[in-house]
């Protein structure tokens, strides 16, 4: 790079102001790239050398060559300093640093932080403050992965490259231990600001392009019946156990979400013309309504808690804390699957859907804003298969008789 470094000093003819004045503008060129600046100082065309000096001898003159000269180990000083630090120099940035411009606008991390203002002013009006928590969560990664790949805590926008994405990739993947759909959703973050950089014109290029950020399909466990049984039949010894696996039982014949059935309260449980409990509720996460009939197991759980605090319904543990139980409640019960509060939403889906509820009204109850999220839990229900079939085994069984063949 150092090679292709020049400084070049060079006025515009034809550029005159009203004295007949030109400016002299200052030219930086490295590796093919150019960047220019006025040195602030004026000539007339006449007396401007090839050579990139002012000719004559008067103070005035020297003043101006002087004033070149300054200029001239100045950004030969600031060349020298990048290189150093950041082992590169372009154009604009030694013009940049040069001139003191102000470019903490067109950084990585800054642009993560007019994204996360945006985000903290929409908190309590149209997202949650746990969707903030997710910015500053990625904010905090992508500013990890520089300070571990690149020793510096931040970078400007236009250094983030396709070889930036992949590594951050690798990063996530290796050093942060990210699955597939984690680290997806991390580099859609970051794709977001890159977005805003180019709509702002920080950027010309677009690092993704080429990149696919597509998820993988995850498998969504959830309790069979016999296994719902087994878990309701379980006498545990330990208060805490017994709470969490009603909670968890709760969310199995409801659907609602971990936070959902933290935040339920009397306000959401109403009883229509025919007497019959709903639960009724706009759900945190999607601010979807949902309505969800009242069966008899939730309403003698709910009966069984009656009296908490703070008029919760629930005797609600963190959902770290739930998770964390509900691991040794699987194996008290001999259920070997990872049971989480989301796997008591999922039972919720495919139970239903096996007892012949349609996937139109599960779709209502649990909450979906949209009917092809439902349908996931249909793909993975061979036991709802197995029953439709027996419906019709026999007639399928019939025409054995027109199957003859020779023994």
């Amino acid at each position: 790079m150092r090679s292709t470094y020049r400084i070049l000093f060079l006025i515009r003819k034809k550029k005159l102001n009203k004295d007949g004045l030109t400016n002299i503008m200052v030219r930086i060129s490295i590796g093919g790239e150019k960047a220019e600046f006025s040195s602030l100082a004026f000539v007339k065309p006449e007396m401007w050398s090839p050579l990139g000096k002012v000719l004559g001898k008067t103070k005035e003159v020297q003043k101006i060559n002087d004033s070149l000269d300054k200029i001239k180990i100045a950004l030969d000083n600031h060349h020298k300093a990048i290189l150093e630090k950041d082992g590169y120099v372009t154009a604009e940035k030694l013009r940049d640093t040069y001139l003191g411009k102000e470019i903490r606008m067109n950084t990585v991390l800054s642009l993560y932080d007019i994204k996360v203002e945006q985000k903290r002013n929409l908190v309590g009006k149209t997202i949650r403050d746990t969707t903030l928590s997710k910015y500053l969560a990625t904010r905090k990664r992508v500013g990890d992965f520089m300070v571990y790949k690149y020793k510096k805590e931040d970078m400007p926008i236009r250094d983030v490259d396709f070889q930036f994405v992949t590594d951050y990739e690798v990063y996530l993947k290796s050093v942060c231990k990210c699955g597939h759909n984690s680290t997806v959703k991390h580099l859609r973050y970051l794709k977001q600001i890159i977005s805003n950089a180019l709509k702002n014109r920080y950027i010309t290029i677009d690092p993704f392009d080429d990149y696919t950020l597509g998820y993988k399909p995850v498998k969504k466990e959830f309790l069979i019946e016999p296994e719902i049984k087994r878990l309701m039949n379980k006498k545990f010894e330990s208060k805490r156990l017994e709470e969490v696996r009603d909670v968890f039982l709760f969310q199995i014949f409801t659907g609602l979400a971990y936070i959902d059935a933290a935040n339920l309260t009397n306000e959401n449980i109403i009883e229509d013309g025919f007497g019959q409990k709903w639960i009724q509720l706009t759900r945190q996460k999607s601010s979807v309504q949902a309505n969800i009939p009242l069966l008899d197991v939730p309403l003698s759980i709910l009966k069984k808690y009656e009296g908490l605090e703070n008029s919760k319904l629930l005797p609600i543990h963190t959902n770290q804390k739930m998770n964390e139980y509900l691991k040794e409640i699987a194996s008290l019960c001999g259920i070997n699957k990872r049971l989480t509060t989301h796997c008591g939403r999922h039972s919720f889906g495919t139970i239903m859907l096996t007892k012949g509820v349609s996937i139109e009204s599960v779709s209502k109850m649990l909450g979906h804003t949209n009917i092809t999220t439902t349908q996931i839990y249909a793909k993975v229900l061979n036991q709802k298969i197995f029953t439709e079939v027996n419906k019709v085994r026999g007639e399928f069984d019939d025409m054995m008789k027109y199957y003859k063949q020779r023994k």
